[in-house]
C-alpha cells in the first residue's frame, strides 16, 4: 500500500495554530459552541438518513434476541428496525381521530400509518426533520415545535392516539403529562416505546420507570398493556458497539501511531488532546456497552389509558 504523507496536511493545521486571528476565532466558536448545536444536530440527522436509507432513527427489534452480532447485515439491522415500528403501530387502533406522533424523527413512523388508514400528525422540534417532513410527506400535517409547547386550546381532545417512538424520554413531565391529559379524547390512548431507567437518577434522561408509574397514577392514567422489550433491541447495541471497538477504536489508534512516527512534534502538540478523546471514546464505549445498557435500562412498549 502507498505511504500517506501527512505533512502537506499538518503544514496549514499548523499555520492556524500560530496565527492569533485564527486562535482568537477558535476561542470565539468554543464559547459560542451551544448556539451552534442545532447546526450540529442537523448534521448528525442528515448523518443517520444516509447511513440508514430507510430514514429509522430508532433502535431495531430482532425476535431472536440471541442474534450475533457478527451475523447481522445492513439490511437484516434495517428490517429489524421495520420491525421495530411494526411493534407499536400494531397497538394503533383509532382510524377516526387523528394520531399525533411526537417526536417524529423523518417521518416514517407517520408515513406508515397513514398507509394503513390512519390520519397522523407529525411533531418535530428540529428544523431539518420539519423541512424533509414537508418535502417527502407533504400530505401529512406537521407541527414545528416542542410537545410542551403545543397550544392546548388548539388541540384540547382532538387526539384518539399519541405516541411516542423513542421520544419520551425527552419530554420535560411536569409540563408534558397535564398537555397529554388535554389532548388526549375520551377512550383515547398513549403508547410509548422508549427506554427508562431501572433506578433514580438526577436530573437525568431517561425518566426512571417506577417513578413515571407513581405520576402516572396521579394523573388517573394506567398502564393497559407492558411489554420488556429489553432483550429484543440489545442486539442492535451489540452491533455498534462491535464495529466501535473492533474497527473504529484500533483505526484511531493505528492513524495515532502512524502521526507520532512520521510527526513526533504535531503529536507531542496535540498528545493532550488526544488523550482527552480517547477518554470520551471510552466513555461512548461505555454508553453502548449491551451489558452496561441492560443493568440500568429497561426498553418498554407501554399502552396507556385514562383510568
Amino acid at each position: 500500500m502507498p505511504k500517506m504523507k501527512l505533512t502537506p496536511l499538518v503544514i496549514p493545521v499548523v499555520k492556524r495554530v500560530c496565527n492569533p486571528g485564527h486562535v482568537a476565532q477558535a476561542i470565539s466558536l468554543h464559547r459560542n459552541r451551544k448556539k451552534e448545536r442545532r447546526v450540529v444536530d442537523d448534521a448528525q440527522l442528515q448523518l443517520y438518513a444516509q447511513i440508514l436509507p430507510r430514514e429509522f432513527l430508532h433502535f431495531a427489534y430482532f425476535e431472536n434476541a440471541d442474534t450475533a452480532p457478527e451475523d447481522i447485515s445492513l439490511n437484516e439491522l434495517l428490517d429489524a428496525q421495520h420491525h421495530y415500528a411494526e411493534q407499536f403501530i400494531g397497538l394503533v387502533t383509532d382510524k377516526d381521530r387523528p394520531v399525533l406522533d411526537i417526536g417524529c424523527g423523518m417521518g416514517v413512523i407517520s408515513s406508515m400509518l397513514q398507509e394503513r388508514g390512519f390520519s397522523p400528525v407529525a411533531l418535530t422540534p428540529d428544523r431539518y426533520q420539519i423541512a424533509h417532513i414537508k418535502s417527502k410527506y407533504d400530505t401529512i400535517p406537521s407541527l414545528h415545535t416542542k410537545f410542551e409547547d403545543l397550544d392546548a386550546a388548539d388541540h384540547a381532545g382532538k387526539y384518539g392516539t399519541l405516541l411516542n417512538a423513542e421520544s419520551f424520554q425527552y419530554l420535560k413531565l411536569d409540563r408534558a403529562l397535564p398537555l397529554v391529559d388535554k389532548l388526549l379524547a375520551p377512550g383515547g390512548k398513549w403508547i410509548i416505546c422508549d427506554y427508562f431507567y431501572r433506578e433514580p437518577q438526577v436530573n437525568r434522561s431517561p425518566h426512571h420507570f417506577d417513578g413515571f408509574l407513581e405520576r402516572l397514577k396521579s394523573m388517573n392514567f394506567v398502564v393497559a398493556s407492558a411489554r420488556d422489550i429489553t432483550a429484543n433491541v440489545l442486539p442492535t447495541l451489540k452491533y455498534i458497539h462491535m464495529w466501535a471497538s473492533r474497527f473504529g477504536l484500533p483505526l484511531m489508534e493505528f492513524a495515532t501511531m502512524k502521526l507520532r512516527k512520521k510527526q513526533p512534534g504535531v503529536h507531542h502538540l496535540i498528545e493532550p488532546g488526544l488523550a482527552k478523546l480517547r477518554l470520551l471514546i471510552d466513555e461512548q464505549l461505555r454508553i453502548i456497552d449491551p451489558v452496561c445498557f441492560a443493568q440500568l435500562h429497561q426498553y418498554m412498549l407501554l399502552e396507556i389509558q385514562r383510568a
